[in-house]
C-alpha cells in the first residue's frame, strides 16, 4: 500500500466553476492528479461575495504495492470524502456522487459554496478513506490532506488582529493565461515589494520592482511573449515572502 498513499493525496483536481452549489463531474479528466498542485491552491474569497470552487476529480483505476520485494498491482475500490474540515463561516461543500464516495476509475467532483462572513486565512483539512482490493479482501487506509486554504479579505484586503490589512498574494487570473494575466495582492501599509517569475529549472526569467499601497493591489503581466508552461512566481516584501505556481498556454 506504500504507493497508494501518494495516489490519494492526488485526488483531488481543483479548478474555477459556476455559480451552481451542484458540481458536475467533467469526464474529460482522465489522468489522476492535481491541478491547480498545492503551491497554487483554491481560490481567495471576499466577506459578502458568493464564492464557488468546483474541485474535479479521477479516482485511480489501480495502484502497485509491494509483498515483500515484488510489486503487486492493487485495484481501488474506491476512495470515500469522510470530512472537509476548517471552512470559512458561511461556506459548505457536497459532492457529485452525493455519498462523496467515488468508485476507482471514475470521475466525481466537490462544490465549496456560499457566502463567507469572516475575513481570515483559513487552512483545509480533508480526511479520506481509500479502498483497495487484496486477495478478494478490502483493505482500508486513511490520509488527511492539509496543504489547501482559503484565504477570506475584505474590501481592503486580509486583515489581521489589529485591524489591519496582512501581505497576501492571490492566484494569478485567468490560470492558465494566454495573453494577460492579472495578480492580487494586499500590503499592511504603502511599501517597496519585489516580484519574480521563474521557469522550472529556477532560472529567473521576469522581474519587477513595486511601489504597493496599502490594502489591495494589482499587478498586470504580459504573457504573450512566454514560453508556455509551468512557472513559479514569487513576492517579497521586506523579510517575507509568497510563492505561487501560473500556468501558460498558447492558443
Amino acid at each position: 500500500m506504500n504507493k497508494l498513499l501518494l495516489l490519494i493525496c492526488t485526488f483531488f483536481i481543483l479548478g474555477n466553476s459556476s455559480v451552481y452549489s451542484q458540481c458536475t463531474p467533467n469526464p474529460a479528466v482522465t489522468t489522476p492528479g492535481i491541478f491547480p498542485d498545492s503551491a497554487t491552491g483554491l481560490s481567495p474569497a471576499s466577506v459578502g461575495q458568493l464564492y464557488t470552487q468546483i474541485m474535479q476529480l479521477r479516482i485511480p483505476v489501480d495502484t502497485v504495492t509491494m509483498i515483500g520485494s515484488f510489486p503487486i498491482t492493487v485495484p481501488i475500490v474506491s476512495i470515500e470524502l469522510l470530512s472537509f474540515a476548517g471552512l470559512p463561516a458561511g461556506l459548505t461543500y457536497s459532492c457529485n456522487p452525493s455519498n462523496c464516495v467515488f468508485p476507482g476509475g471514475s470521475n466525481g467532483c466537490v462544490a465549496i459554496t456560499g457566502t463567507p462572513s469572516v475575513a481570515g486565512h483559513y487552512p483545509i483539512v480533508a480526511i479520506t478513506k481509500s479502498l483497495a482490493s487484496l486477495f478478494g479482501s478490502n483493505i482500508a487506509q486513511y490520509d488527511t490532506i492539509d496543504y489547501y486554504y482559503i484565504d477570506v479579505t475584505t474590501a481592503s484586503g486580509l486583515l489581521s488582529e489589529d485591524g489591519l490589512p496582512t501581505f497576501t498574494m492571490g492566484q494569478n487570473m485567468p490560470n492558465p493565461s494566454e495573453d494577460f494575466t492579472s495578480i492580487l495582492f494586499t500590503l499592511p501599509s504603502k511599501s517597496d515589494v519585489e516580484f519574480f517569475m521563474f521557469n522550472m529549472i529556477g532560472k529567473e526569467i521576469y522581474h519587477k520592482a513595486l511601489d504597493g499601497d496599502q490594502g489591495e493591489n494589482t499587478l498586470k503581466i504580459d504573457v504573450r511573449d512566454f514560453t508556455p508552461g509551468i512557472y513559479m512566481y514569487t513576492m517579497t516584501m521586506g523579510g517575507e515572502s509568497i510563492s505561487k505556481r501560473m500556468v501558460i498556454s498558447k492558443k
